[in-house]
């Protein structure tokens, strides 16, 4: 996935317009990280959580 559309899903999860292009600083795999926190800790990774 590139980086721009990492990007833009973070946005997404956020639900924010903020500029957040210097996240582009990051590698992609440092981006899907990210994400994957990002959505496990808001509760998007599909399990229940505490």
């Amino acid at each position: 996935m590139t980086k721009k559309k990492l990007i833009e899903i973070i946005k997404r999860i956020l639900k924010t317009e903020a500029d957040i292009e210097f996240l582009l600083k990051l590698d992609a795999s440092e981006l899907e990280t990210l994400v994957a926190i990002i959505r496990d800790r808001i509760g998007l990774n599909g399990s229940t959580g505490a």
